[in-house]
């Protein structure tokens, strides 16, 4: 029997790369043999055991890209050799929300990594409906960020976006930079991000965003950048319960929050800036499959590799686990299983 290793969540903090057996195919499905594969804080959640659906044993990763081995199917144009991501979301089909064209909010909503084997290991058998072409000699760590890219550009697409001038997002983590990034691309001229990890702030600035400690800095600068009116949006990607209570203190009067950071347990809101304020707050989830397909397309124009602050290969994934939770002086980090790979890459 042919094996490979993999990226196992054994139980509550235990996850090792182990030999599990090779996946075989069925019709309409695709060997993918894995090129990169990124860490989220939902993965530390799984492997920290907090996670309400994931079961161990479980392959995990969700972030990946790959080329493809084997493939087994007469619906689609993918071939053997082509670099690939996959779209991870399993709706049921059947419910409110997929029966009227969103599916990515399915109430039985399932991903890759999750709720059945991911991508986290040297190979993956996926269905050929969920794989996305991606251009040839796209590096490895760009293609494994497609994913994360997608949950910015869907909160951005929540936002009303035409006219708007000014937006913070709180929280420099993977998804706020990429949020902030789409934001400026979309055509917000003053784009401000804040967060209390002075490394993350390093790092934002040093892809050209206008950075500030979250706080009574941050609130000091909206207030000086828009005479003190409060921006036009608030991208929340922290999912901290402080950024709860600071958001509708930094937006504008009929300006929009986005909630993209997802909060572990309900927190507390000034309701009453909401109403004399008349806000709107909008939720964002994932994405859509548009919002992936755009995000393929943005691959190469956006630095996604300097987002990358560490690299492993799979037999350490132990370590990789240890250095994303520990956050400090980490931003993505990105699991190569078929070998070392550099950063610029």
């Amino acid at each position: 029997m042919q094996t490979m290793l993999a990226a196992r969540y054994l139980g509550p903090m235990r996850v090792e790369a182990v030999r599990v057996p090779l996946p075989q195919i069925a019709d309409e499905e695709a060997l993918v043999k894995v090129s990169a594969c990124g860490f989220c804080g939902s993965d530390i959640s799984i492997v920290a055991g907090t996670h309400p659906r994931a079961k161990a044993p479980l392959t995990i990763g969700h972030e990946f890209c790959g080329t493809i081995v084997e493939i087994r199917s007469t619906r689609t144009d993918l071939a053997v050799g082509d670099l690939v991501t996959s779209y991870p979301l399993i709706s049921c089909g059947r419910c409110f929300v997929c029966r009227t064209g969103n599916s990515h909010v399915c109430r039985r909503l399932q991903l890759f990594g999750f709720d059945v084997d991911g991508g986290m290991a040297e190979f993956v058998k996926l269905p050929v409906s969920s794989l996305l072409k991606l251009p040839q000699g796209l590096p490895p760590v760009r293609g494994a960020m497609v994913e994360p890219l997608a949950v910015a550009v869907h909160g951005v697409s929540r936002a009303p976006i035409q006219g708007a001038t000014t937006a913070v997002v709180i929280g420099a983590g993977t998804i706020g930079i990429l949020t902030a990034l789409v934001a400026r691309s979309r055509g917000i001229s003053q784009v401000m991000i804040c967060d209390i990890l002075p490394s993350r702030l390093k790092l934002a600035e040093e892809l050209g965003l206008r950075t500030v400690a979250a706080g009574e800095d941050l609130k000091e600068l909206t207030n000086a950048v828009t005479d003190g009116d409060g921006v036009d949006i608030v991208f929340e990607c922290a999912g901290a319960p402080d950024t709860a209570r600071d958001m509708t203190a930094l937006v504008r009067c009929r300006g929009t929050i986005v909630n993209i950071g997802v909060f572990k347990k309900p927190v507390a809101v000034d309701m009453q800036a909401v109403n004399f304020k008349e806000l709107s707050i909008v939720g964002s989830r994932v994405y859509a499959r548009e919002d992936f397909q755009q995000a393929a397309a943005m691959s190469e124009q956006i630095p996604l590799h300097r987002i990358v602050t560490h690299s492993f290969v799979l037999g350490d994934v132990r370590a990789a686990f240890e250095c994303s939770q520990r956050g400090e002086g980490a931003c993505k980090v990105i699991i190569h299983p078929a070998g070392p790979v550099a950063l610029n890459e």
